[in-house]
């Protein structure tokens, strides 16, 4: 049998369905492979790949401590069939001397080969069948393209939608315009970090909302700091308003962040994680100063992600029982 090793690219939702996939690269080539995962381990994989410190051990840490306890030790993961549509996986372990195969779903194959750090492996013949090659356009995998538009990074707001805008969600959106409306109306040369932070905090209720007031920030705190950071210059050509470059890094650390969470729009969430992560501007300062660490809004982001999604599926379910269908269930990869 030959394996191709490969490696975590991304892990995206569908905007339709709300289903995540995870989208492997091969290591030494340019295929990709993308495979549908369940919502619980994709929660599980990005809190490892973003390095996220949990109170408690989740299921795949336990799972690895276990093992280990026991004597075994994990070896790779390996993607190696697909069938039906469904994408089928084990781990390799030692125990006792014996090499040991486990079957298992890619998902927790993948969660549990990052916390050990092992190889990934695709089986050639599912990858051949199921992988796929960069457009030659646009840079892109084939169907999985993560073009948030490089453009918005050397634009000023105005100008966003002569970028790839559709990659930034409506509420984000609308975060953009204000930031830049407020940035006109102070005679501001540029949309600095502090207009950014003002129009995300007024924007509220949303998550960013429900992130602030679980933390016990009070709003009207941001928003007069930020106030205070936004210079008040002399008029300019307010036609050709720009971005500051801290503003601009908040931007792209967001698209990161969107893409390292599973989401392919920008959300104002991401917004936030990348204002606390872009150190240097104002926006970061204050948030800091408020008691605003970046594990605490991830932890923040994946309970109520979590709660989000238990409300969808008990929904979901009472539709069905009121239909007198059973409760739906998602195929496992």
């Amino acid at each position: 049998m030959s394996e191709v090793e490969m490696v975590i690219d991304s892990i995206r939702v569908s905007l339709m369905n709300y289903q995540r996939v995870v989208i492997l690269k091969e290591k030494e080539g340019e295929r990709y492979l993308p495979c549908w995962i369940g919502p619980a381990e994709a929660d599980s994989i990005a809190v490892k790949l973003q390095g996220v410190s949990v109170p408690r051990p989740l299921t795949h840490d336990f799972t690895c401590s276990a093992i280990k306890a026991l004597g075994g030790h994990i070896k790779s993961a390996v993607i190696n069939k697909l069938a039906n549509d469904t994408f089928y996986a084990k781990i390799i372990l030692e125990s006792g001397g014996k090499q040991i195969e486990i079957d298992c779903r890619p998902s927790d194959a993948l969660a549990v080969a990052l916390r050990t750090n092992v190889a990934i492996f695709a089986d050639e013949k599912v990858l051949s069948k199921a992988g796929i090659l960069l457009d030659p356009e646009t840079g892109q995998p084939i169907g999985t393209e993560n073009a948030f538009g490089e453009e918005v990074l050397h634009k000023g707001p105005g100008q966003l939608e002569a970028g790839k805008l559709e990659k930034f969600s409506a509420p984000v959106r609308e975060i953009f315009a204000q930031a830049e409306e407020q940035a006109k109306q102070l005679n501001s040369k540029y949309v600095g970090t502090g207009h950014l932070l003002f129009a995300l905090v007024s924007k509220a209720p949303n998550i960013v909302g429900n992130i602030l007031s679980s933390l016990c920030i009070n709003p009207t705190a941001l928003l007069s700091a930020a106030e205070l950071t936004i210079d008040k210059e002399q008029p300019s050509d307010l036609d050709k308003i720009t971005i500051n470059d801290s503003a601009k890094k908040i931007i792209q650390l967001s698209v990161e962040e969107a893409r390292h969470l599973a989401s392919q729009q920008v959300l104002p969430e991401h917004l936030l994680i990348g204002m606390r992560r872009e150190d240097a501007g104002e926006a970061g300062k204050i948030l800091r100063e408020h008691g605003i660490t970046i594990d605490k809004v991830y932890a923040e982001i994946i309970r109520f992600y979590n709660q989000a999604r238990v409300g969808e599926q008990s929904q979901q379910n009472l539709s069905n029982q009121e239909s007198g269908q059973p409760p739906k269930l998602t195929k496992e990869s």
